[in-house]
């Protein structure tokens, strides 16, 4: 009887370490499974990413050889040019299954921050005090349009000169943290934000007011805006005379397809029917030519996407650089 009850204690223990056993093989196999599925996972992402990478590349080349080619075909640009609107049927053949979208933006007629560092360009100065006070942005009066502009004009400036609204060295060392002033070319437009005086509200806007950033640049310095990629606020502040609707007239008559070939000098908008012959937009201010591009393309396949975007400038000689560019 003692035997049997030791067989059976014995049969017992051998049958909790069986179980025990499979128990720990099917905790490791579930865990190996979750650590394969998991590096498949993580090596799919990554073959997606390479690949979508490679397409953001296509199509910035994409971007830059319509930039070029339309240079080669023409001395001027506007919103008819091939590209300002790729064939997304072109496109889809090219990237497959993936949704490739590319977006070149003129920058040219937006107005340049980096122009208000010279005094001699009080024209200049004067269609950016009506942009701030066209009632599109949260600036209250004209005082605090002209601090607006001193303090951008002293942060970009290379002296130590203040102007009478402005803030040079001593006012922002004494703010909390301290800083120093630009003193040169604005390089972000989220540096706004360092400006006395510029606040949130002002640059990117709130529910009841537009944001600054969405007209203004830091790309260029020499003053000019191109008529044929100026957008309807800046249009209105070229002269004290225009209305939002002429504005929109001269927005209309550019996109207009039968129209293209006039855009190629400054004046066109005298033939834009109906704009009062009182009314001159300043010619010397004015240009139909465009260096300055944001290029964005955008690549989604399945459930992951990256995006590209950057700068840059096409110089005169059909030469382009890339100034600045990131992948997300």
């Amino acid at each position: 009887m003692q035997n049997e009850t030791v067989v059976g204690n014995q049969s017992g223990l051998a049958l909790v370490l069986t179980l025990l056993a499979i128990s720990f093989l099917v905790a490791v196999t579930v865990q190996l499974m979750i650590t394969i599925d998991r590096q498949v996972s993580v090596s799919t992402a990554q073959r997606e990413q390479v690949r979508l990478d490679s397409m953001i590349l296509a199509g910035l080349n994409l971007a830059r050889a319509a930039l070029l080619a339309d240079q080669r075909e023409n001395k001027f640009d506007s919103p008819q040019d091939s590209w300002a609107s790729f064939d997304q049927e072109k496109i889809k053949a090219l990237a497959g299954d993936v949704d490739l979208t590319i977006t070149v933006t003129d920058l040219s007629g937006r107005l340049q921050v980096n122009a208000l560092g010279d005094d001699a360009k009080q024209k200049y100065r004067d269609i950016w005090r009506r942009f701030l006070l066209s009632g599109r942005f949260a600036i209250a009066d004209e005082d605090q349009a002209n601090a607006l502009l001193d303090a951008l004009s002293d942060w970009i400036d290379t002296d130590d000169n203040k102007r009478p609204q402005g803030a040079e060295e001593p006012y922002y060392r004494s703010l909390n943290p301290p800083y120093s002033p630009r003193n040169g070319k604005m390089i972000y437009p989220e540096e706004l934000l360092l400006v006395k005086g510029m606040t949130p509200k002002i640059v990117y806007g709130d529910k009841e007011h537009d944001g600054i950033i969405n007209y203004i640049t830091v790309a260029g310095d020499d003053g000019k805006i191109n008529l044929n990629a100026a957008p309807l606020p800046v249009l209105q502040a070229l002269s004290p005379d225009m209305t939002p609707d002429l504005a929109k007239d001269l927005i209309e008559f550019r996109e207009g397809k039968q129209h293209k070939e006039v855009l190629a000098t400054v004046d066109w908008y005298r033939q834009v029917n109906g704009f009062p012959i009182a009314i001159s937009l300043g010619n010397e201010l004015l240009k139909v030519v465009s260096n300055y591009f944001t290029i964005k393309v955008n690549a989604v396949v399945n459930q992951y996407s990256r995006t590209g975007s950057g700068i840059l400038l096409r110089a005169e000689n059909q030469e382009q650089s890339l100034l600045f560019w990131k992948i997300e």
